[in-house]
């Protein structure tokens, strides 16, 4: 067995739950509008994810995390130029689509590895 595929299933996992929980509850916009691209999709959603992380590191209870990323979620749209109307719309796409939802989330875990290294070896 592969200790870092495990890890990597988690992780997938982990985000595809933290995803899923942080945008259900929005309301459905399912027009005809275009979607993001795969590439805009994992940017989106590493930035969504480093901003849940920076939250979870403060330690609070789950009801007040999630007060705080809705919260700071304009700023993580705003700093990706994305709305997050057509984010929620690009996630509803691709969730009905999971083939290609999962090579986002590949993509994602891949990108987010990749920041892990580089932040590791700066730090030496």
């Amino acid at each position: 067995m592969n200790p870092k595929g495990n890890t990597r299933q988690i992780v997938l996992a982990g985000l595809v739950c933290a995803f899923v929980i942080c945008f259900s509850c929005q309301e459905n916009d399912r027009n005809s509008q275009p979607v993001l691209t795969h590439q805009q999709m994992v940017k989106a959603m590493a930035e969504i994810y480093l901003a849940e992380q920076k939250i979870n590191r403060l330690g609070v209870a789950r009801d007040s995390a999630e007060v705080e990323f809705n919260r700071i979620k304009p700023q993580v749209f705003e700093k990706i130029q994305i709305s997050d109307s057509v984010f929620k719309r690009s996630f509803d796409y691709y969730m009905d689509r999971p083939k290609e939802m999962e090579a986002i989330f590949t993509a994602l875990v891949d990108s987010l590895s990749l920041m892990e290294q580089r932040i590791e070896s700066s730090g030496k």
